[in-house]
């Protein structure tokens, strides 16, 4: 496996990772919230950067998700077709993904500009730049793992003479 392999790999593990802690995070502030309000003592932000640490995993999840295969699919039309047929089918779909994901990086870092002087939900010190910044750059990962799953599509086709699909 050549350097940029073990890169990718390294980086694929990092972001379960953060993603993971993202998601517990998510659920322990909203859990140490939930008490101090019980016992009397609320806490105003807890809500707020809960929301904001699940945005960013599920946009890092879904990376992820892309990456092993797991996203929801409907196979109904495709497995109806030829292994050629489904090969191009495939392809359609990933070139549309791709096309969605440029556009969400593009308007996502419009966004993440045009509110960077906004706070989020009036915590001062925050950013709701770094709300919609959970947007575009999962994206931009996602539009790698997209343009790999291409190369391995097209790669399949031409190494064994076979275009099978999943």
């Amino acid at each position: 496996m050549n350097r940029l392999a073990k890169a990718y790999k390294k980086f694929c593990d990092i972001e379960l990772a953060v993603g993971a802690v993202l998601l517990i995070s998510t659920v322990f502030i909203l859990t140490f919230a939930a008490i101090l309000r019980t016992i009397g003592y609320p806490i105003n932000w807890g809500l707020d950067l809960a929301l904001l640490m699940f945005t960013w995993s599920v946009y890092v999840g879904a990376d992820t998700a892309l990456r092993d295969d797991k996203m929801v699919n409907v196979d109904i039309l495709p497995q109806h077709l030829k292994p050629r047929a489904k090969k191009y089918l495939q392809l359609f779909v990933y070139i549309l993904i791709l096309i969605f994901l440029f556009l969400m990086v593009y308007y996502g870092f419009y966004l993440a500009y045009s509110s960077r002087f906004r706070t989020f939900q009036g915590i001062p010190f925050l950013s709701y730049t770094w709300a919609t910044l959970s947007m575009p750059i999962p994206s931009i990962f996602m539009i790698i793992t997209t343009c790999l799953k291409i190369r391995d599509l097209l790669k399949k086709d031409s190494a064994d003479g076979s275009v099978e699909v999943r």
